[in-house]
C-alpha cells in the first residue's frame, strides 16, 4: 500500500509539477499544489481602442517607395540659389530654375539656363527630381513672402519713428518763435 501511494505522490508531483521531491514528503498522503498561470487581465470595453491594432498593422507593414518624377535626361532643376556674373550685370537664378547641361566634369556640371547663359554648379546645387525642385523652389517663395512681410513692416516703423521725430521738431518750433504782432 506504501509503494502505491508513493507512485501516486510521484505522478501527480511530476503532472501539477511539485517542487518537493516525493522522497521528501513525511506523511503519506499526497497532497496537490496549486499551479500558478500568468494571464494578463482584459481590458475593459471603455478602454478598448480598436484603431490601435490597425496602427500597430500600419506601422508593421512597409511603406511603398516613393514614385520619383524625373526630369528627361540633361535638364535638371536648381536646388538652390545661383547668381551669374555676365558681361551685363548680374542675373540670379532662384531654386527651381530649370538648366540643362552642356559637359561634366567630375563633381562640376558646365550648365545653360533658358537665357543661354552658361555657368557652372556642382552636383549638389541640382536634381532631376521634379517634385524636390519644386518643393525647393516652395520653400524659396515662402522665404522670399516672409523677408517682403519684414521689410514692410520695418519700412512702416521707420514711417512712424520719423513721422513722431518730425512732429516733435514742428511742436517744439512752435513753442520757440512768439506769435508775430500785426502792425496796425
Amino acid at each position: 500500500m506504501r509503494l502505491h501511494l508513493f507512485a501516486i505522490t510521484l505522478a501527480l508531483g511530476s503532472v501539477l509539477g511539485c517542487s518537493k521531491s516525493p522522497l521528501s514528503v513525511n506523511s503519506v498522503t499526497p497532497t496537490a499544489t496549486a499551479v500558478r498561470v500568468h494571464t494578463p487581465a482584459p481590458l475593459p470595453v471603455s478602454s478598448r481602442n480598436p484603431q490601435r491594432n490597425s496602427t500597430a498593422a500600419a506601422t508593421t507593414a512597409p511603406k511603398p517607395t516613393r514614385v520619383r518624377h524625373l526630369a528627361p535626361e540633361g535638364s535638371y532643376f536648381l536646388l538652390q540659389f545661383v547668381s551669374i556674373t555676365t558681361p551685363f550685370g548680374v542675373v540670379g537664378l532662384p531654386p527651381g530654375t530649370r538648366i540643362t547641361t552642356v559637359t561634366h566634369r567630375g563633381e562640376l556640371f558646365e550648365v545653360s539656363d533658358a537665357d543661354d547663359h552658361v555657368f557652372q554648379v556642382m552636383e549638389s546645387q541640382m536634381t532631376n527630381d521634379v517634385d524636390l525642385a519644386a518643393a525647393a523652389a516652395r520653400r524659396d517663395a515662402t522665404l522670399q513672402r516672409r523677408r517682403e512681410a519684414e521689410i514692410a513692416a520695418a519700412i512702416r516703423k521707420y514711417d512712424e519713428e520719423q513721422s513722431k521725430q518730425w512732429a516733435k521738431e514742428e511742436n517744439a518750433a512752435k513753442k520757440r518763435t512768439p506769435p508775430s504782432s500785426h502792425p496796425r
